[in-house]
């Protein structure tokens, strides 16, 4: 009798072994197909994808402002504002800005005619007398996680290659409010 057992729970075994390379192998299957599909669908998103061609956007200039509020009790409210610019490149009708970050680049792009890009990079509300409190410190901490690269968008489906990336809060040259130095009277 226990060589019945014994022959019957290895029928059941095979059995069940058989049913789970089945069920492996059809799993696969499925997996190759949907790979395929993926490859095809990968090849069509490609083919819609803009032509790049040489030379990138150059001439990259940026620049902090700053902009101070004098509020009651001696406090000031202020703010910087980077900038970024760049030379017009021929034949564009608009430009892409990606925001690149310490993870990588964003998926989404901004476009825009214009040639200058501006955003708030620092600000802070505090005592006439401190100046512009913890700027330095807040732009370094952008200047180290957040960067921005340009391309140009022209006809045909084309676009430039990506510019270089520059990081907020850096600069290639400083321009300053003259109401600065006279608000807060340091930096």
């Amino acid at each position: 009798m226990n060589l019945k057992i014994l022959s019957l729970v290895q029928l059941k075994c095979l059995r069940l072994i058989l049913l789970f390379t089945l069920i492996f192998a059809l799993i696969l299957s499925f997996d190759d197909s949907s790979s395929i599909a993926a490859q095809q669908v990968g090849h069509e998103i490609t083919s819609n994808q803009p032509e790049v061609v040489q030379p990138p956007v150059t001439g990259l200039v940026s620049t902090l402002s700053d902009e101070v509020k004098e509020l009651p009790t001696e406090l000031i409210r202020w703010s910087t504002y980077w900038q970024l610019c760049w030379q017009p490149y021929p034949e564009a009708k608009e430009y892409e800005l990606q925001t690149v970050l310490m993870e990588g680049k964003s998926p989404k792009l901004q476009r825009q005619s214009n040639r200058c890009f501006r955003l708030q990079a620092a600000s802070n509300e505090n005592q006439k007398s401190q100046g512009l409190l913890n700027r330095e410190l807040i732009l370094l901490m952008h200047k180290i996680q957040l960067g921005y690269r340009v391309r140009a968008v022209l006809d045909n489906n084309s676009v430039s290659e990506w510019s270089q990336v520059m990081a907020v809060g850096a600069t290639t040259r400083t321009s300053r409010h003259e109401n600065v130095e006279d608000a807060a009277g340091q930096e």
